[in-house]
């Protein structure tokens, strides 16, 4: 993972040992590229940089941004721009190379001496790489001699303030320090949840179960959740609560992110070997004579790991316990700890929380709970704030709003809520407006403001605790504006456009983004928003506090700048790389000049353009550029566009463009082209000279309820396929594609991209055949892992036939959606061992459906819509679908019952549609263990809808959603 994935910290570096060395490599084979000068120039730029990196990665892992001194900080910004000018002089003259350098075809006489021809033509260009090359080496050494000069070395530029000596160690204790009416507001649910887990208040004590009782077993309770939602809050309370029956002995340890076991261990003895008295009087008398003190703690301080945790198990072998364990961060801390706690048949209790949910789920295995916390709902928010802010008085009138703004800002997050809310509670003779313009600056506050420290180190600790190459993922997310939903498909297409991940050996992009994307979510750094039929995240969003964290780590590395808002001030930037363009109406004063550097940028859903003067032509650097929503992006803007030479990532969708010109070919670095939910409906032949395209997306889904769960292809926005499809030889999607438009010949082409692994066609024309797509679809057989097929459907019709006569099925489908009349399944689907995913519309499939897709193996969603199922009953008996998670069934008309008889035991999510008088009945819900949410949409009963909880476990999530627009042929 650690090689494919980028640091921020190292920036363009690692990928400018990996240019250069191609460079080097290129000049071995092809004697016409490099000047003699510039071959020894280039190896020991390569050779400093080696050295600078080495060294960057050092500091990057020897400690926190927190503990970095200025010097190292100032330093390593250094180092990451001569990387980023390095890195781009290089990409200028390959691009220029390639430009004025193309042999073509011809034979190897001409193209040798086209090569020596375009040498001389491009002499000048040779001599400036010279001089770039110079002036790079020069820069590279003087800065590794001030890394001499100042002695940064990782062992003496990581230093903690006395300051940060006890506040970062125990940053994560300081949260229960508020009033307990405070800190426990919202949280009386959660607190009844975890005291019953441990057999407290109405739940029976488990030390008076039979010996042989499962409630006798130790059982782990992991709390998770994300920084600033009271984890340890709720486990003090819990700890504290004098309803948790018969407890004998009892720790709480604070583990944190680093932790030192034989310490930890040592705090924990000490407390179970503690005088336990409920007589107040007895205890104050007992402390500091001769009887207060234990025998078997003497000479602890001399202990070892391995005493200490003898000394722990002997203590705890009789006795009902209850150990919290706050804040573990990694299982290796989980593994080390628990050697020390025995099961020991008297019904003990451990507690850990945790920001990482596989932790959390490996704790609480096999007989534990696992219990996730959330942020506060509006109510309680109000409470917390106001209670923060005011105390025991009521909020004065005029304060209302500025509140509103508050609790918006702060999303339910109680950290954010009381941190700001104490902030502004020291401000209280101010105005509301000087709150408001204080909540405004709140990024550049995060840094200065000392009543904001805490609420800064606790978010930062979760950044921190990051493996160094997910960083730059993870701080590129603050690239997107407060609130939006970052989809996971175009964010790891733009991680691989700028150069923090990229393929290696038998893992593609899909499944590197995947790794990161678990990395965020088990650490509770994101929330998720939707979800894949494979369950996987599609997407999600950043919280807005924790966004202006990693905001303000981008400004201060200069990783990213932003213009539009206050707060998120450029200044300081003196070469501006990564731009993002957000909400505001500060864009003019800015230099289009100071604009020259940038690699990415990024503008969503801007009405207006943000700079009059602006062209895109002006920035002869830029590798992505995201335009998704910008409405003012018309034809003549994006033939600027197309004289972006280093373009990799153009994402054109929602914008005003009708006709991608032919200039498009020029774009020959380009990766990505994104132009769905615009008017575009044909392709150019000029893109057809972009050999490096992977991603060529066109067309649209509408979706049909607000989970996502139903969709539908839009009929009326594919494209039609130019003549030349096979230069193309890198393209790997393509969608949505109008195959009634395109020729035999354009059809053949399609059966030579070998690299395509998803494929989106359709055909409106109800009598279209599709004997020459079959042909080529045979073709695609080793390399398809997508497949999408769409036509009208005429019932009794057969028209999708084709695929049971394909020379060879396309084995290794993990996802198949088909629309058109099918009559019966091919004999290649019902035997699958991939597929996934499979969707159906309009198919008219009987009853032998169920019992052939009930034995694929690895199938996890099954999506049944309109007309796709012809019988009667749907039923799911023992042993069918057997990995089944999500099931849609959608306008069934001839459906009147669906039964759960065994069948889909791993079942989570289920979406149903109840429409007018064709009511079907549900049975069997109750026996699906594994359910979490109940999508219920059409025209519902109040009936159906209690039915349906009424069957299901009170923790399953049932939805409604009522009077949804459906499907319509245009």
């Amino acid at each position: 993972m650690e090689a494919v994935v980028v640091s921020a910290s190292v920036g363009a570096a690692g990928i400018l040992l990996q240019k250069l060395g191609d460079l080097l490599v290129r000049e071995l084979a092809d004697k016409y590229t490099l000047l003699g000068s510039v071959r020894d120039g280039i190896q020991e730029l390569k050779d400093e940089h080696e050295s600078l990196t080495a060294c960057l990665l050092d500091l990057d892992r020897s400690g926190d941004d927190e503990t970095r001194s200025e010097q190292a900080r100032a330093w390593m910004k250094q180092v990451r721009n001569v990387g980023y000018d390095a890195d781009d002089c290089i990409d200028m003259f390959r691009c220029h190379l390639m430009r004025r350098n193309d042999p073509g075809d011809s034979g190897a006489l001409a193209r040798d001496i086209r090569k020596i021809v375009s040498f001389f033509r491009t002499l000048r260009l040779r001599c400036k790489l010279k001089s770039d090359i110079q002036r790079l080496r020069s820069q590279a050494q003087k800065v590794s001699q001030r890394r001499l000069r100042y002695k940064l070395d990782a062992a003496e530029v990581n230093y903690r303030p006395p300051s940060m000596l006890i506040s970062y160690a125990n940053v994560h204790h300081q949260l229960p320090a508020l009033g307990d009416e405070t800190r426990l507001v919202g949280m009386e649910s959660n607190i009844r949840t975890i005291i019953g887990w441990l057999g407290g208040d109405n739940a029976p004590d488990p030390a008076n179960a039979p010996e042989d009782a499962p409630d006798r077993r130790l059982r782990v309770i992991s709390v998770v959740g994300s920084a600033g939602l009271g984890k340890t809050a709720l486990a003090l309370t819990v700890y504290n609560n004098p309803n948790v029956h018969g407890i004998q002995s009892r720790a709480f340890v604070s583990v944190s992110r680093t932790y030192d076991l034989r310490s930890l261990l040592e705090s924990m003895v000490r407390q179970l070997y503690r005088r336990i008295t409920s007589n107040t009087e007895q205890a104050r008398e007992l402390q500091g004579s001769e009887n207060w003190k234990v025998p078997e703690l003497q000479g602890i301080e001399d202990l070892k790991t391995a005493e200490l945790i003898t000394r722990s198990k002997e203590q705890l072998a009789d006795k009902r316990y209850l150990v919290i364990l706050d804040d573990i961060w990694n299982q290796e801390a989980w593994e080390n700890l628990k050697q020390a706690l025995p099961d020991n048949g008297r019904g003990s209790r451990i507690v850990i929380t945790t920001r990482n949910i596989e932790v959390g789920k490996s704790c609480a295995s096999p007989i534990g709970h696992m219990h996730t916390m959330d942020t506060l709902n509006h109510e309680d928010s109000k409470d917390l704030l106001l209670k923060t802010l005011f105390g025991p008085d009521n909020c004065p009138p005029a304060y209302h709003n500025v509140c509103n703004d508050i609790l918006d800002k702060c999303k339910g997050l109680p950290l954010a809520i009381v941190s700001i809310g104490g902030m502004l509670a020291q401000r209280k003779h101010e105005a509301p407006a000087d709150w408001r313009k204080l909540i405004a600056r709140l990024g550049s506050e995060l840094q200065i403001n000392q009543s904001l420290e805490r609420m800064r180190r606790i978010l930062s600790l979760s950044y921190n605790d990051l493996p160094y190459h997910l960083k730059s993922c993870f701080l590129y997310l603050s690239v997107f504006p407060e609130g939006h939903e970052i989809r996971r498909g175009p964010l790891v297409r733009r991680w691989a456009a700028e150069g923090f991940i990229s393929p290696v050996h038998d893992l593609g992009l899909e499944e590197i983004a995947q790794l990161c994307f678990d990395g965020f979510v088990s650490r509770s750094l994101v929330t998720p928003q939707q979800l894949a039929s494979c369950g996987e995240v599609r997407s999600f969003k950043v919280h807005d506090t924790m966004l202006e964290v990693i905001t303000s780590k981008s400004i201060q590395e200069n990783f990213i700048s932003f213009l539009g808002r206050h707060q998120h001030s450029t200044i300081g930037h003196d070469k501006i790389r990564r731009l993002s363009i957000q909400p505001g109406n500060e864009y003019n004063n800015v230099s289009i000049r100071s604009l020259s550097h940038v690699r990415s940028l990024t503008i969503l859903g801007s009405t207006d353009k943000p700079i009059e003067k602006f062209r895109f032509s002006h920035l002869k650097l830029l590798r992505v550029l995201d335009l998704e929503g910008c409405r003012w992006v018309n034809d003549e803007e994006l033939k600027d566009i197309c004289k972006l030479s280093l373009l990799r990532y153009l994402s054109l969708r929602d914008t005003a463009i009708k006709k991608l010109p032919n200039e498009i070919g020029k774009l020959k670095a380009l990766v990505t082209l994104d132009v769905r939910q615009t008017s575009v409906r044909e392709l150019p032949e000029g893109i057809t000279q972009l050999h490096n395209l992977n991603h060529l997306m066109a067309g649209a889904y509408v979706h049909y309820t607000s989970s996502h769960s139903v969709k539908h292809d839009a009929f009326d926005q594919a494209v039609k396929l130019p003549p030349g499809l096979s230069n193309m030889k890198s393209l790997q999607r393509l969608s949505f594609v109008d195959l009634q438009k395109s020729t035999n010949q354009e059809l053949q082409e399609v059966a030579k991209l070998s690299q395509l692994t998803r494929l989106c066609v359709m055909q409106m024309n109800h009598h279209a055949t599709w004997e020459q797509f079959g042909e080529s679809l045979s073709h695609l057989s080793g390399s398809l892992r997508h497949l999408s097929v769409i036509q009208f459907a005429v019932k009794d019709a057969c028209q999708l036939n084709f695929l049971h006569h394909l020379r060879s099925p396309p084995l290794h489908l993990q996802s198949l959606h088909l629309m058109g009349s099918l009559c019966r399944l091919p004999e290649w689907i019902s035997s699958h061992r991939n597929l996934a995913s499979l969707s159906f519309r309009e198919t008219y499939l009987g009853t032998e459906m169920v019992a052939a897709l009930g034995n694929l193996p690895s199938l996890v969603s099954l999506k049944l819509y309109i007309d796709s199922y012809t019988g009667a009953e749907l039923r799911f008996e023992k042993d069918q679908f057997p990995s089944l998670k999500q099931l849609v069934i959608d306008t069934l008309w001839t459906l009147a019952t669906i039964s759960f008889q065994g069948g889909a035991p791993a079942l989570e999510r289920l979406s149903l549609v109840l429409l007018g008088t064709h009511r079907k009945k549900i049975s069997g819900i109750e026996k699906l263990s594994k359910l979490r949410k109940v999508e219920l949409y059409g025209d519902i009963l109040d009936s159906e809808v209690n039915y349906v909880r009424e069957k299901v476990n009170q923790k399953i999530l049932v939805t409604r959603e009522d009077h949804q627009q459906r499907p319509t042929r245009n």
